[in-house]
């Protein structure tokens, strides 16, 4: 853009981190999402590249944030967010694993069929 300046990623992280902790849609802090368009007026540039997508991710992350990349728009949350989830294990998977397997294989013998044989029910659904 002429005329303007160059931000640098780390200017770039600032301002993202100063809007997590700025008030504002209602909330006094906290996750956002910030749009393509946005964001490439906060780098002040008309295309944001890979690069400098992963550079902010980096530097937002260094600073206990993580920036979301949703194609269309970012998101920017506090990687406390993220703590009390579940945590997925290899035996979680295993039981569900075998869980599906047994789901597969009596699932399609004990499944109701959508197509009933009483011409009163049939009548009734209408």
């Amino acid at each position: 853009m002429p005329g303007s300046l160059d931000y640098s990623n780390a200017d770039v992280v600032d301002r993202l981190v100063s809007l997590y902790d700025h008030s504002f849609g209602g909330k006094p802090r906290g996750r956002y999402r910030i749009s393509m368009k946005l964001m490439c007026r906060i780098v002040n540039q008309r295309r944001l590249w890979p690069e400098q997508i992963e550079a902010i991710r980096r530097g937002l992350y260094e600073t206990g944030h993580i920036l979301i990349d949703l194609g269309t728009y970012f998101v920017v949350v506090n990687q406390r967010t993220f703590f009390s989830y579940r945590r997925l294990n290899e035996a979680s998977i295993a039981t569900l694993e075998d869980a599906l397997a047994g789901d597969m294989a009596g699932g399609i013998e004990n499944e109701p069929s959508d197509i009933s044989d009483d011409p009163a029910q049939v009548a009734s659904d209408d």
